[in-house]
């Protein structure tokens, strides 16, 4: 297994896309690769940033497109436990998607994801593979459906702790849809 630990300690990885576009996320985790988002800095101001991610028509692999603003998650495994998550959009999970794949793993312990947005899971998007949220914030993201996490079919789903508030959906599910 490729495992990878990325310490922001107060410093910003900004993917700076320009405008929205295919394959425009951050991150991109697949097989068997597992990736941790760390913070040890004291004031907690790492950040993850500028990823646009949208849904483009055309002869573009369609299964990639417009999904994750700042991570996409197929199989693979996602552990956020410090550091910030804002400013990235999609059309679906404007912070994080989960693909529906049987091995698809995110964990949220700590850290705060906000400030960003979507049509469809304003922080995160939830199709299939597991999601848990045991900390951290989802705060301030924005979307048609789910302003903090659109559950679309979910193997597995356990908020136990963490503040999930202040989320917005101008149609359903401000929290969660």
């Amino acid at each position: 297994k490729n495992n990878l630990t990325i310490d922001l300690n107060e410093y910003t990885i900004n993917r700076n896309a320009a405008s929205p576009g295919n394959k425009q996320y951050v991150f991109y985790i697949d097989c068997t690769g597992s990736l941790t988002i760390t913070d040890s800095s004291e004031a907690q101001t790492g950040t993850i940033t500028g990823g646009k991610n949208a849904w483009l028509w055309g002869p573009l692999e369609a299964r990639l497109n417009g999904c994750g603003g700042a991570f996409y998650v197929d199989y693979g495994t996602l552990k956020i436990k410090g550091g910030n998550i804002t400013g990235n959009t999609a059309t679906y999970g404007g912070a994080i998607y989960i693909n529906d794949m049987d091995d698809a793993f995110v964990y949220i312990s700590g850290g705060k994801i906000y400030g960003n947005t979507a049509e469809e899971g304003g922080a995160i998007y939830a199709n299939n593979g597991y999601l848990y949220v045991d900390g951290g914030e989802i705060t301030g993201n924005t979307a048609e459906y789910g302003g903090g996490i659109y559950w679309d079919s979910l193997d597995v789903g356990f908020v136990t702790g963490g503040k999930i508030y202040g989320n917005t959906a101008t149609e359903k599910g401000g929290g969660m849809y």
